[in-house]
């Protein structure tokens, strides 16, 4: 009964998931007015921004209107040289059929190819980190897991929702529930590592670019920052001579704290694996890249490809914030389409599809994580290993 249970809420989960899914995307091209701005008494943003559908388009123009009894009692007209991506300045909402109706089928194609192996990267590298610490699970339920993962990110603002759906799964079965939890934490910092190395490598290439030189010099400085922050913290001498147990013991909860430090510290012993995940997630990100690289040239975006590659990263590293917005634009997308445009002739309304025709990849990912979702719960091939690893895990 409990196990029909759980399959029955899990389906439900994943109805509602995609349910939020279809309901997020945009079935219709639409003209969004910011708080404040009227284009008719009864046409404007409001107090908090509103979107309208657009009804026909003439030279440039866009006719909006509200639909009441199968008639138009309010419409307005709106010139798309009064689009842009500030704040208090209206947007043009293409649908998602506009986006690839428009779009270069085949560059298109060939970004999703370039896409479909990062889910089994992504699950090899955190099956790496578990197995290093002795976590009997398998390559197939860490695969499912993963997958998931990225179903709840469409879900959840930003990039985090995922990560604690896996932490519960990962937990469950396993007496080492703490190492499962601190692996998840372990492979999201290899995957920022692995992004940052990728933004400094690709800077190299264009460093006569004035943007992209201030960004790389930041991204080694903050590699070198990295690096040194890790030595300290897994150096014995060091660590002694700044005796960081004793500190540790002087601050609030300090018996957690040193419990998270012996659990984080642990992978001190396993540099292979920690050296062999941050590998993949430079594979990683350079295929996340490479595709919104792709999906860029297919909306006709004028940017070289070294120097959209270089950008994408940051843009990456924007939306891991929780202040995104799941699939739609968030706040810092302004940031991220300045980015991407440059001084090129790229306008910003391509730099804002190129951004939603890469979240439509997502989207047929986290769809088939809905899938993976109901597969969960039950142990999987691998999972029924003796306990002797368990046993002989240093916690």
């Amino acid at each position: 009964m409990k196990k029909h249970l759980g399959w029955v809420i899990r389906m439900l989960i994943a109805a509602l998931g995609i349910g939020y899914i279809l309901y997020t995307l945009s079935w219709s091209d639409q003209v969004y007015l910011p708080p404040e701005y009227e284009l008719a008494p009864k046409i404007q943003g409001g107090e908090q921004g509103a979107d309208y559908d657009i009804m026909t388009v003439e030279g440039g123009r866009y006719r909006i209107g509200i639909e009441a009894e199968n008639y138009w009692p309010e419409e307005a007209w709106i010139a798309e040289s009064d689009f842009g991506t500030n704040e208090d300045q209206p947007q043009f909402k293409p649908s998602f059929i506009t986006i690839l109706r428009q779009a270069d089928k085949a560059l298109l194609i060939g970004g999703g190819l370039i896409m479909a192996p990062i889910v089994l990267l992504a699950s090899l590298r955190w099956w790496v980190l578990m197995r290093a610490r002795g976590i009997p699970i398998a390559y197939t339920k860490v695969g499912r897991l993963t997958l998931a993962g990225y179903f709840f990110n469409l879900c959840m603002p930003g990039t985090t929702g995922g990560d604690v759906m896996k932490a519960y799964y990962a937990a469950k079965g396993t007496r080492q529930r703490a190492d499962a939890v601190v692996s998840i934490g372990i492979d999201r910092l290899c995957g920022l590592v692995g992004l940052i190395i990728l933004v400094a490598l690709i800077g190299l290439l264009s460093l006569d670019d004035p943007l992209i030189r201030r960004i790389t010099i930041a991204m080694w400085l903050g590699l070198a920052g990295l690096v040194s922050v890790a030595w300290v913290y897994t150096s014995p001498t060091l660590r002694a001579k700044l005796r960081l147990e004793a500190r540790f013991g002087n601050l609030p909860g300090a018996k957690l704290i040193r419990k998270v430090d012996a659990w984080v510290g642990a992978y001190r012993r396993h540099l292979g694996a920690l050296s062999a995940a941050i590998g993949l997630s430079l594979l990683i990100h350079t295929c996340l890249a490479t595709t919104m690289t792709l999906a860029g040239f297919a909306l006709g975006i004028e940017q070289p490809a070294v120097f959209l590659i270089s950008m994408i990263p940051i843009v990456l590293m924007l939306w891991s914030l929780p202040v995104s917005g799941p699939l739609g634009l968030g706040p810092l997308d302004y940031v991220a389409v300045q980015l991407i445009v440059g001084g090129s002739p790229t306008t910003d309304q391509q730099a804002l599809m190129m951004f939603v025709a890469f979240r439509l990849y997502l989207v047929g990912v986290g769809l088939v994580g809905a899938i993976a979702l109901l597969g969960l719960g039950g142990r999987s091939p691998g999972d029924e290993e003796s306990g002797e690893l368990e046993a002989e895990a240093v916690h």
